[in-house]
């Protein structure tokens, strides 16, 4: 633990002392980044770096320097100019002195087009689209308001009233459900105006027509291939339903972009990424596979279920807690006759079920006796199988293995704080101490770095699923454009059988002192993604807070954030075994 204390302490020297003067009066600001700033929000923050131990204050007002010379204070500016002279004194009495000047002024409010023009057009979905039978395409225009308005096929668009507008009249809306009539669709959608005279704007992308009387199909490439629920998403990109297996066979309806849009039920699509489908196979109907019997079981480590499909269908799965239940629909499948769900040495599993809750899906039901430890679908030729993790006799930490991914690394460096910490740094110091921790619990621990390299998170979560931990922590520090208001811990989660380990975490790290920003859960971050055990992602603290980067330079501290993160996983694995 000493040595690893001593790295850490290093890294700190390194990364944030020799880019301040210890002592001499100084100040370094990272918002604003300019001296003169022309801006239209009127809330600004003034934050940065002085001298450890200076003082400073702004416009004769005192602030408040943090013990690694950060601050950051929020400023509500008028319209107009404002000067803000910043003042740091250090202990020798010398001073220096900086100015900053902001010229506010607000961004207009909307307003309706005054010439005769179409301002923009936005078709949703969107990108470059292939879009089959019954499929809908909706667009929003703003131009001239009080005239006529068309696009697809000549179709009226329908000026919406000022009270749904922002109270800006000129903004038309419409959509179109895609038939076999346009099957000549291929290219650019016009909006026009008319009023007297005519005046037309093409859309920015470019729309076919994809015939349907010959299925198109595709396999999946591996068994990291995922289907989406859209293809649009935030900065973790789309929702992630679930991965598949490698060779699964897909329906492909559409295109978006680079996604396809596949078919999975007859009310039921997504989306995958082009690259992970491969469309060069024999192009053969979708098969409708009729399942007639299934077999259950257990083994000296895991249950099983499996189910013989005639060939390799699309399936997604949740769980529920309390009692644990893994929920499996399988697309493409129907059972004719009552099957068999006669357990043989299951330990885990107490009851199977099948439904059918659309005529072209099956569902598994698992019942089980504990909570979900993990589970992993796989199939084994054309029969799908679903293996359940049980939860080890002698459940204790120095019987488990414990995975500990160190976020970001190498070229991704993650954020910075304002004392120059980099988070690449700080999650791996942070990690190796808790895996420290952990081995000292006789614990085996797998990390996924030890140095500062750059780890692809595919690499990462291809790893894991393969190893197959007991549990997985991934270690990060938030960041955020606030520096003043948004600060605090935070534990995310995406499944609800992590969901417990999630909270056991969250609630001894609120025992730091640090502040609750939330236990979170439905995350899209793909080490949240895997079924096969429970994970749980830590965004430690708020790098860009002062206060919080104060917090984790502080060698009493990161013990403290250690033993909680410890705590908290003995608390998870106690909870299980009730």
């Amino acid at each position: 633990m000493k040595q690893l204390v001593s790295i850490l302490a290093s890294i700190i020297a390194v990364l944030v002392f020799p880019t301040l003067a210890l002592s001499q009066a100084s100040i370094r600001l990272n918002q604003p980044s300019r001296d003169q700033n022309n801006v239209s929000n009127g809330k600004q923050f003034i934050a940065g770096r002085t001298c450890i131990g200076c003082k400073l204050t702004i416009n004769n007002d005192s602030v408040l320097v943090y013990p690694t010379g950060t601050f950051a204070v929020k400023k509500e500016l008028p319209q107009g100019k404002s000067t803000f002279v910043l003042n740091a004194q250090d202990s020798t009495g010398t001073t220096y002195t900086k100015t900053i000047t902001y010229y506010y002024n607000p961004a207009p409010a909307p307003k309706a087009t005054s010439t005769f023009r179409i301002d923009f057009i936005d078709i949703s979905p969107k990108g470059n689209l292939e879009l089959a039978d019954g499929d809908t395409i909706r667009v929003k225009m703003k131009g001239y308001p009080g005239t006529k308005a068309s696009w697809f096929n000549g179709e009226a668009l329908t000026e919406l009233p000022p009270s749904q507008s922002s109270g800006v009249p000129g903004y038309y809306v419409g959509y179109h459900v895609i038939t076999e009539a346009d099957s000549l669709l291929n290219g650019k959608i016009n909006v026009t105006l008319r009023n007297g005279s005519t005046t037309t704007l093409a859309s920015p992308n470019r729309y076919r027509y994809m015939k349907t009387d010959k299925i198109l199909t595709g396999r999946t490439i591996d068994n990291m291939t995922y289907l989406t629920s859209t293809t649009e998403g935030d900065r973790l990109g789309p929702n992630k339903l679930g991965y598949l297996d490698k060779d699964v066979l897909l329906q492909i309806v559409g295109k978006q972009g680079d996604y396809y849009k596949v078919r999975l039920a007859n009310k039921k699509n997504a989306y995958i990424p082009e690259g992970y489908l491969d469309t060069d196979i024999p192009q053969e109907g979708i098969p409708v596979s009729v399942i007639s019997n299934a077999a259950i079981w257990g083994d000296e480590k895991y249950d099983y279920v499996q189910i013989e499909l005639s060939d390799r269908m699309p399936y997604i799965s949740t769980q529920q807690n309390d009692p644990g239940k893994i929920i499996i629909d399988v697309y493409g499948a129907y059972a004719e006759q009552r099957i068999s769900n006669a357990l043989q040495n299951a330990r885990e599993i107490s009851q199977v079920t099948w439904g059918q809750p659309a005529p072209d899906v099956f569902r598994m039901t698992l019942s089980l006796k504990h909570n979900v430890w993990g589970y992993k679908m796989y199939y084994e030729g054309n029969k799908l199988t679903v293996r359940v993790k049980r939860i080890p006799e002698n459940l204790a930490l120095s019987n488990m293995t414990i995975a500990i991914d160190p976020g970001h690394g190498g070229n991704n460096p993650g954020g910075t704080g304002l004392a120059g910490v980099v988070e690449k740094h700080m999650t791996l110091a942070i990690s190796l101490m808790l895996k420290n921790a952990f081995e000292k619990e006789g614990a085996k621990v797998l990390i996924t770095r030890t140095t500062d390299q750059f780890v692809n998170n595919e690499e990462r979560l291809s790893f894991y699923r393969q190893v197959d931990p007991d549990l997985l922590l991934s270690i990060h520090f938030n960041s955020s454009a606030n520096p003043v208001d948004i600060y605090g811990t935070a534990t995310y989660y995406r499944h609800p059988f992590c969901e417990p380990f999630s909270t056991a975490i969250h609630k001894r790290l609120l025992e730091t002192g640090l502040s609750d920003f939330g236990n979170n859960g439905n995350f899209n971050f793909i080490l949240n993604n895997p079924t096969e055990f429970p994970d749980v992602l830590v965004e430690t603290l708020f790098l860009s807070n002062p206060g919080d980067e104060a917090a984790i330079l502080d060698p009493e501290f990161q013990q403290l954030l250690i033993q909680k993160i410890v705590q908290g996983t003995k608390d998870y694995i106690q909870e299980v075994k009730r």
